[in-house]
């Protein structure tokens, strides 16, 4: 067997050999930290070891090991991904439904603490809308009146047409009339609002009232329970 005598060799020379040892260690140690097996289980249930998942199960999913067999990561298959998918998908729609509803209640409560700061009885319930639809059917009444009116002048204007034998009268007529023609439209279609809008207040009415009366059962309740 061969020995060396470290000591007697120059310090060059020493460094030089230590140099190529360091250099050689850090080529090898990527080798062995990185070193992965992977253990998966293929289609028919069987499991499986090796340094590396063929393409084919690849979409089953694996556990990545390190030298000693301890698991340090999972890879779920493709299945578990889509059914994770689909599962966060159902708990945020789950969510934004119980946001939803959450935003609702907390409407109807600041509904219900202004009907109550508003009205202390049915009767001024009652009374409140009784008014509004008054107004509704005066606005009502005073467009019908209006558009009677314009009809009315309508028809004037059309005969005084028949009877003109002037040109440039007939044509100052004509202007008027489509005025008048305008002026119509312009008056139904603000009937036919107001109307829409009388039934709107009509049928809030009931609601409001119906809410009201629930909210005063609810406070008689409550205020014979604390007794």
């Amino acid at each position: 067997m061969i020995t060396i005598d470290l000591q007697n060799l120059p310090s060059n020379y020493l460094m030089a050999i230590f140099f190529r040892i360091f250099i050689l260690f850090i080529l090898v140690m990527p080798l062995t930290t990185k070193a992965a097996y992977y253990r998966w289980t293929d289609s028919k249930g069987v499991t499986h070891y090796s340094n590396s998942v063929p393409p084919s199960d690849a979409q089953l999913g694996h556990a990545e090991l390190n030298k000693n067999g301890i698991m340090r990561k999972i890879v779920i298959s493709s299945k578990e991904k889509r059914e994770l998918l689909l599962k966060e998908k159902r708990q945020k729609e789950l969510n934004k439904q119980k946001e939803k509803a959450r935003k609702e209640k907390a409407k109807q409560e600041e509904e219900e603490i202004r009907l109550l700061s508003i009205f202390s009885s049915e009767d001024e319930v009652t009374k409140a809308y009784n008014s509004k639809l008054r107004m509704a059917q005066l606005t009502i009444d005073l467009l019908k009146t209006r558009h009677k009116k314009q009809s009315k002048k309508l028809e004037h204007l059309e005969q005084q047409k028949e009877r003109s034998k002037n040109v440039k009268h007939k044509q100052l007529l004509d202007k008027q009339i489509e005025v008048a023609l305008d002026n119509l439209s312009i008056y139904q279609q603000a009937i036919t609002e107001n109307l829409v809008e009388k039934d709107r207040v009509r049928k809030e009415y009931k609601t409001t009232l119906s809410r009201f009366q629930n909210l005063m059962v609810k406070q008689a309740l409550k205020e014979s329970s604390k007794e």
